[in-house]
């Protein structure tokens, strides 16, 4: 199934226009406060700020509250969201309503631009007084459909966005609005957009009802068209505009590529001959479920042999190939990324960090552990964490997931207090788990004063108090040991993050009882189910039996490779556009690295319970320096040495 995404509004609009204070009439204009508006509309924020803010010295009461409230809100749009927080914070607004609404509102903008949704969602927890301008209404609306959005609730976040198309007035701004409609909603499942449909349904049923058809005609405008007359019979009066389409399939026509014959590169024996077959299985799968006349030809060949990977490139150009597939090996992938220019686009199944800027026709998918980590970071950060703990395997692979974690932590502003490595070929956690929690400071702190005393003392240890949460770096049989260990050792209400590789891929609650409370992202084909869907996971098991067994998300990640061939160029052409796929919610970066965003999981009594997608945030993956700056002695474009594993030979998607 096809995922209609089509670009975000910007949520805090008023960063693109004059804020919107609500001013009383004044009989006599004071040519400074004429000045700071002509400021404020021109976008010298912090000049028309500062001006408000030498008026409000000089008012008393509501005047001075509105022009604090005008200072604030240029501060926030002028980027300083300290000095904006401070001066709203001080405002008097008591006995105030609409001053109160007006401060809580600037307040909430402050915590969605933190990324701190839940503070933004108790501040509008109450519904604006009435009396309020529209414009007022429209900021309301959008910075809670921001929040919905940053805490991954889509349900809610298209509410908001619905409330939004009734009050817009120009007709551009409304066609996007609800093009952002249809993108939230196309990003729940075909089975989850039925479940979760209101009854009656309304318009909000109408919007989830349209996002299903345009999800499986998405390509192919003849086949909607039918299907659309008959949802606007069934939903007389809906607010969707008849441009709606017509916008969408303009938009989409060029980038839609269908290829007439793929070249798949994947090894047939060695080391990586297990992960090829499932990716290939997966791939196969997607592509028998397509109309025969649809399904293009398939050409095969052998990278066992990495340094084979451009001949057989060269090749299948050769043998007319308009796309390829493959290679898995990393040293494979290496080469290709450069190669400086491709005659024909290859979708990688690995991916390197970057040395030289790669062909603009290289795209590099993985399920790669680093992305999964920095979700981590920005999951914790959103709910409402700023110190966290962290715990990971000795070795290269914890050291990778560690940094990835700690760079995108910091930038968004937290704190790592501590990290500690535990052996993976051990099962007695004591020592790492007691120095994290500084249980062993606690513990030589005693025998100190028992020493100095002279005497026996009663002792239960304390363990630190200044962590939020722990990051928690295992694999499945190491997670299910270590948590009970934290427990004992007092971290029974210390929040616990970790990655897909702490969860079996199957529910199994008698094992999984250990890891009560953890929080978890995975692939959604491993957590939601889909008993409709050909290419569910439940399906694909009584083909392939192995699908459940081992790799199983290489399977998921051979039917995305194979159904995200033909809206590459889409993706890559429109930044922040998302497909709807197995292995998540996907997008590119500006160097064409496949993102995914996953979906989020609390394990309670034993079972995962789904807590929604973590949001896209920016500068979330591919964290690369700006390459068009970097020429190098060669010709190439050269990308600084980044942390990550550049020569790393294991690829990623091994589970």
């Amino acid at each position: 199934m096809f995922l209609l995404s089509l670009p975000l509004l910007l949520l805090l609009a008023g960063c693109e226009s004059t804020p919107e204070i609500e001013t009383e009439p004044v009989q006599q204009v004071d040519p400074r406060l004429t000045r700071a508006e002509h400021l404020e509309a021109t976008g010298d924020n912090e000049q028309a700020a500062k001006l408000f803010q030498q008026l409000a010295a000089e008012q008393q009461g509501q005047k001075r509250a509105l022009l604090l409230l005008r200072a604030a809100l240029s501060y926030f749009h002028a980027g300083q969201l300290e000095t904006a927080s401070r001066i709203a914070g001080g405002i008097d607004t008591a006995s105030q309503p609409q001053l109160t609404f007006q401060k809580q509102l600037l307040l909430a903008e402050l915590a969605v631009a933190r990324k701190h949704p839940q503070q933004a969602l108790s501040l509008l927890h109450s519904l604006p007084p009435k009396g309020s301008s529209e414009r007022l209404l429209e900021r309301y609306h959008q910075t809670r459909a921001e929040a919905f959005r940053l805490s991954g609730n889509l349900l809610e976040q298209g509410r908001e966005l619905s409330e939004i198309d009734l009050l817009l007035k120009d007709p551009q701004a409304r066609l996007n609005n609800q093009l952002s409609i249809i993108q939230t909603y196309a990003i729940l499942s075909d089975s989850a957009l039925e479940k979760l449909r209101p009854s009656p349904p309304g318009i909000q049923g109408g919007w989830m009802e349209l996002t299903r058809i345009i999800k499986a005609q998405g390509s192919n405008p003849e086949q909607a068209r039918p299907l659309i007359a008959d949802w606007q019979a069934r939903f007389p009066g809906h607010p969707a505009m008849p441009e709606l389409l017509d916008g969408y399939y303009q938009k989409l026509k060029g980038q839609y590529r269908r290829p007439s014959r793929i070249a798949i590169l994947l090894p047939e024996s060695g080391r990586y001959a297990g992960v090829a077959r499932a990716l290939q299985n997966g791939f196969l799968a997607a592509y028998y479920q397509q109309e025969p006349d649809l399904r293009p030809q398939l050409l095969f060949y052998d990278s066992s042999n990495p340094e084979h990977v451009w001949p057989l490139y060269q090749q299948a150009v050769a043998a007319g190939a308009d796309l390829v597939v493959g290679p898995l090996n990393k040293e494979a992938v290496a080469q290709l990324a450069r190669a400086g220019e491709l005659e024909t686009p290859v979708l990688a199944l690995n991916e390197v960090t970057p040395e030289v800027l790669p062909p603009s026709d290289l795209y590099q998918f993985s399920l790669s552990p680093e992305d999964e980590a920095r979700q981590v970071a920005e999951r914790a950060w959103i709910d409402g964490f700023s110190r966290g703990l962290v715990l990971t395997p000795s070795g290269s692979w914890g050291d990778r997931i560690f940094e990835a974690f700690r760079d995108r932590w910091e930038k968004l502003g937290g704190t790592v207090l501590e990290r500690q490595e535990y052996d993976p070929r051990e099962n007695d956690f004591t020592q790492p788990i007691t120095a994290l929690l500084n249980l062993d400071q606690s513990d030589a702190r005693h025998q100190q004063l028992q020493r100095l005393l002279g005497k026996r003392l009663e002792f239960e240890p304390q363990r630190r108090q200044d962590a939020d949460f722990l990051f928690l770096v295992a694999k499945v049989q190491k997670a299910r040991a270590i948590r009970p260990q934290l427990q004992f050792h007092r971290a029974v209400d210390l929040p616990v993050y970790t990655t897909s590789h702490a969860y079996s891929g199957k529910q199994s609650p008698k094992d999984d009882q250990d890891l009560e409370g953890v929080m978890f992202l995975d692939i959604p084909w491993l957590l939601i189910r889909e008993d409709d869907d050909p290419l569910s996971r439940e399906r694909l098991a009584r083909l392939l039996p192995d699908s459940q067994v081992r790799y199983q998300r290489l399977y998921a990640m051979g039917i995305d490779s194979y159904q995200l061939l033909p809206h590459l160029a889409r993706l890559q052409n429109s930044p922040g556009e998302m497909m709807a796929g197995k292995t998540g919610n996907l997008y590119l970066d500006r160097i064409n690295h496949v993102h995914r965003q996953l979906i989020w999981a609390k394990i309670n009594n034993g079972v995962p319970r789904l807590t929604g997608f973590t949001p896209q945030m920016e500068e979330s993956g591919g964290e690369y320096p700006d390459v068009r700056r970097q020429p190098g002695a060669d010709g190439q474009t050269e990308l600084p040495r980044t942390s990550g594993a550049a020569q790393e030979r294991e690829p990623p998607n091994a589970e």
